[in-house]
């Protein structure tokens, strides 16, 4: 197909299409013309991916790169590349402001960011997960822990355990449904696209939640729409 079905069928345009191509996010068509290529299902597919990633899980285009290079990859694992997939959707590391994440100098007294990090790993280590030292998730979750702590919500992220027993059977439901027996490409696809969209239902179903809490310890007693 030429590039302005491939635009019709992906839903993506084409102008965005040849960017994609100039980024290396999608690979190139096979060359017909100088000025004309040929493209298949395969392109299809790769563009929803990219869709996905940039717009329902809010990937930067550095991040969708090193997503879909694991993706590509077949010396790099599937649990390898899963876990290139988690790094992703973890936001970047802010310069911690002096109060927050920075001991002053001369001074040896661990910061708030230092300690949620070291509950954090005791955390992981209780709770017996098998998580890679690295993980950007456990940075994040200590970044969390820290700015907790300061509004009074204790230091223990033991806060995190209710939480954590639905997260943890969610995942096993998740990564029950992949079919290991698939080709590596389409479960690599699938595998990241159930990461990228449960991430945001997790926050919009919680956010719902919260909602419907307040009102029940807060709000007046009115008519509410279903």
């Amino acid at each position: 197909m030429r590039i302005s079905e491939l635009s019709e069928r992906s839903g993506v345009a084409v102008a965005t299409i040849k960017y994609y191509l100039r980024e290396g996010l999608l690979h190139p068509g096979l060359t017909l013309a100088p000025n004309r290529a040929d493209y298949d299902d395969e392109h299809v597919r790769r563009l929803r991916l990219i869709r996905a990633l940039i717009e329902v899980g809010g990937l930067s285009i550095a991040s969708v790169v090193q997503t879909l290079a694991a993706v590509d990859d077949a010396s790099v694992s599937i649990h390898d590349a899963f876990g290139v997939a988690q790094d992703a959707l973890s936001p970047a590391t802010p310069t911690p402001a002096p109060e927050l994440g920075s001991t002053p100098t001369g001074s040896n007294s661990p910061t708030p960011c230092t300690d949620a990090q070291l509950e954090v790993d005791r955390w992981l280590r209780r709770r017996r997960w098998k998580v890679r030292p690295d993980a950007a998730a456990r940075t994040e979750l200590a970044e969390t822990l820290a700015a907790l702590q300061q509004f009074g919500w204790g230091h223990s992220a033991s806060l995190f355990d209710g939480l954590a027993d639905y997260a943890l059977e969610q995942a096993g439901l998740e990564v029950g449904y992949l079919d290991p027996q698939q080709d590596r490409s389409s479960l690599m696809e699938q595998a990241i696209i159930g990461t990228v969209a449960f991430e945001q239902a997790y926050g919009a179903i919680r956010r719902l939640a919260l909602e419907h809490q307040s009102y029940q310890r807060f709000g007046r007693r009115r008519s509410v729409s279903a």
